[in-house]
Parts: structure tokens; C-alpha cells; sequence
């Protein structure tokens, strides 16, 4: 499924940030003649605001200058807009104009410079250095908004839909595999409304090629940390929001050590998502005796249990309420396309 498409940072979009640092900073904004990108308030100080959905940003010359001008009193400020909200990083710019010589040009003497999320902010790539501090977010409204996949996910769910015991559970299912487990972990992100991802794209599962359940192809990066994405992108199954935050991060131990993932989960507990180990109800004794050892002891409520048989539970829940919605809603009916009645 292909990335949601985002919207272009608007003259509304840049009103919208305005109006929210003149409410962090208790002062009215005002155009400033030399950028449509910078502004200064009653005291003397200025506002360089770059404003986008990608990551590189332009500099032109005079406005350049303008910012070296007055470096000490020029706030830089990275306006990043995703689907959902617009994110406010700020810094000084002093740093930024030091190192100015760092900087690509342009064909016509400009600069330009390229942002990596972090944790809290945002980093100049070709400046290390300069780091913005998240400050603020403003929520965008979002128009229309349903489950990713749609229809076809409620198909492939309808594959063994109510009731449930025509599938043995996986509990006792001897032929149940790893693929099956995250399967069902793909299917009900995506009804769900999350963008999934898992990294065993090429095995199969009793519902299809796992590449086939999930929307991304790709792990969103937007909000992982470089240094990090080695680790989240070998976890096996990945819930992102429509932004590409990710959200919840599963493990699934069917043959191996719960330790293992405890492990692999532990590398990405700074990005503050929920945790869950997926694993036969026995391991549930392994699970709470590891979590009292270091270093899971530390952040030992980050973490969440859950067996076979509640993920077959959720599961259920999720077919039997796509099969109460096509009833009630009478979707199978209404996409059918009506007979014509011919006068013969």
C-alpha cells in the first residue's frame, strides 16, 4: 500500500505556526521585507521559520545575510508537517550561522541544509551541532480518514469469518507458524487504521504473503532516530500512525527465547512505544521472572504480555465486528450493482 500522500506546507500552514509561536512567545509577529519566511516581533527579535513535509530546506543568500546580521536575536524554526500535526523545533541561530560554510549551495548562491528527527527535535544533518527542541504541536484536521486496506482487509478476514472454531486455535494448533501469528497482527493494524510493517515480507502465512498483509513496504522513518533503525526494523511487526509514528511494536517468541525479544525491545524503549511480547500462555512465568532481572527491571512497565489465545480473542472481535458492520450497513448489498427493470 502506497505512503499516504501529504499535503504541501501552505500559507495557511505558516499563519498556523505564526499565530503558535506569537502564543509561546506572548508578542505579535510581523513580516519581515527580506523572506516570506522571516518575521521579527516589537522587541527586535526574528523568526526564521522553514516549513515543509520533506526534510530539505532552502536559504536564500539574502536572507542569509539577514540572519547573520542579527544571529544573536534570530530564532531558527523548523515547521516539519505531517498528516496529522505540524511539529515546532526551535534553536538559535548562532550555532548555524558559524557554521554556515558547511552548507551545500545553490546554482544562484543560496544554501541549503537537511533535517534528521530525534527523539526531542530535530538535528541539522550537515550541522550536527545544531540541534531544535521540539517546543510545540499543532493538530491538523483530518478529512475522511477510515481503515487502511479497507474492503480488502474485511475479505481476507471474512476467510475464516464467525464462527471461530472452524480454525483451530492457535494454542493448540500444532501447524500454527510464526508468519500465521503475525498475519493476524498485520490484519487487525491495518482494519484498525495503522500503517504496518514487518520485515518478513517474503514468508507466507494461512492469509497470504505477509509483504501482501502489510501497507508499507518501506519502514516509515520520519520519527525513528538513524542510530535506531536498525534495531526497529528487524522487529516483527510494526504499527505506525498515519505520520509514520510508530506506535505499538510486537515480538512474536512461538520458538524461541522471550528473552530475545525482551532484548530487542529493550534497544528501543527511549522511543516510547508500546511494547508487547507475543508468546504461548506458558511463557507468561518466563516473561515476569526476566522482568525483574536488569536491565528490563528499568523499565519493566513499558512492557506488555500477551498470549495466543487473547490475540485470537482480539481477532474474533475484529471479524465479528466486520461482519455486524456488512450486515448493518448492508455493504455487500450496496456494492452490488442493481438489475434494471426492463418493460417487455
Amino acid at each position: 500500500m502506497p505512503k499516504p500522500m501529504l499535503q504541501k506546507f501552505t500559507n495557511q500552514d505558516r499563519q498556523l505556526v505564526v499565530k503558535e509561536l506569537e502564543r509561546i512567545q506572548k508578542t505579535k509577529l510581523e513580516p519581515f521585507p527580506v523572506s516570506r519566511k522571516l518575521f521579527s516581533d516589537a522587541s527586535g527579535k526574528f523568526y526564521c521559520v522553514f516549513g515543509g513535509t520533506g526534510d530539505w530546506h532552502g536559504v536564500p543568500a539574502a536572507l542569509m545575510s539577514q540572519i547573520e546580521r542579527n544571529a544573536a536575536k534570530t530564532l531558527l524554526v523548523i515547521a516539519k508537517k505531517y498528516t496529522t500535526r505540524i511539529n515546532l523545533c526551535v534553536s538559535s541561530a548562532e550555532t548555524f550561522i558559524a557554521n554556515k560554510k558547511k552548507l551545500p549551495r545553490t546554482s544562484v548562491g543560496g544554501y541549503q541544509f537537511h533535517t534528521v528527527v530525534e527523539e526531542d527535535g530535530v538535528r541539522l544533518f550537515q550541522i550536527p551541532e545544531v540541534e531544535l527542541k521540539k517546543v510545540s504541536e499543532i493538530v491538523l484536521p483530518i478529512q475522511g480518514r477510515g481503515p487502511a486496506f479497507g474492503s480488502d482487509v474485511s475479505k481476507i478476514i471474512n476467510i475464516d469469518m464467525l464462527p471461530s472454531a472452524k480454525m483451530p486455535k492457535l494454542e493448540d494448533d500444532e501447524e500454527a507458524t510464526h508468519s500465521d501469528i503475525e498475519a493476524k497482527l498485520l490484519l487487525i493494524g491495518s482494519y484498525l487504521g495503522y500503517r504496518t510493517f514487518t520485515p518478513d515480507k517474503s514468508k507466507k502465512s494461512r492469509y497470504g504473503k505477509l509483504g501482501d498483509l502489510c501497507s508499507e513496504q518501506e519502514i516509515p522513518t520520519d520519527y525513528v532516530p538513524a542510530r535506531q533503525l536498525a534495531t526497529v526494523k528487524n522487529i516483527d511487526v510494526i504499527w505506525f500512525d498515519a505520520d509514520g509514528l510508530p506506535t505499538h511494536c510486537y515480538e512474536v517468541e512461538h520458538s524461541t527465547d522471550v528473552t530475545k525479544g525482551l532484548l530487542r525491545l529493550y534497544q528501543i524503549r527511549k522511543l516510547r512505544i508500546k511494547m508487547f511480547i507475543i508468546a504461548a500462555d506458558k511463557a507468561k512465568t518466563k516473561f515476569e521472572t526476566e522482568l525483574k532481572k536488569d536491565p528490563f527491571y528499568q523499565v519493566k512497565e513499558e512492557y506488555i504480555f500477551k498470549s495466543y489465545q487473547e490475540l485470537e480473542d482480539f481477532f474474533d472481535s475484529v471479524k465479528r465486528f466486520t461482519f455486524l458492520k456488512d450486515s448493518f450497513l448492508l455493504e455487500e448489498q450496496l456494492s452490488k450493482p442493481k438489475k434494471r427493470k426492463t418493460n417487455e
